[in-house]
């Protein structure tokens, strides 16, 4: 168990020193961007860091945040999406202390037409959604 936690803060680590965020879309509440160096193929499955950064303080029960990053997998061939591990930080574009983190995937969840997830979905995957 300890050795699991670890790998995956020294994934988290050399994600953040390393990351080449390429700004994909913005909101009135932040900026979101992708890290393209991160994509991983498996199959018809690809998997990518992004990082959304938030212009005011968030909260979410009662932990505070200005930034998260995920890393996220997406199902080409189905177009879907899930989220594998969130980490919350406590300064903008991924700085500060870590305020929570989880590395509970969560279900697939079909792409929504428009949305934040169908922005990254077609980075990942590199392709038009199909209609």
């Amino acid at each position: 168990m300890c050795k699991a936690l670890l790998v995956t803060l020294l994934a988290v680590v050399s994600s953040s020193a390393a990351a080449e965020w390429v700004r994909v879309g913005s909101n009135t509440t932040g900026t979101m961007y992708a890290d393209p160096t991160t994509i991983r193929r498996a199959g018809g499955r690809v998997k990518m860091w992004n990082l959304v950064d938030f212009k005011t303080l968030q909260t979410d029960g009662g932990d505070s945040y200005l930034a998260k990053k995920e890393l996220d997998e997406y199902d080409c061939e189905e177009e879907q999406w899930r989220l594998l591990y969130v980490s919350r930080h406590s300064e903008n574009m991924g700085g500060g202390q870590v305020t929570y983190s989880s590395s509970s995937p969560i279900d697939w969840r079909p792409v929504p037409p428009g949305s934040g997830a169908a922005i990254l979905w077609k980075i990942a995957c590199g392709e038009p959604r199909r209609h």
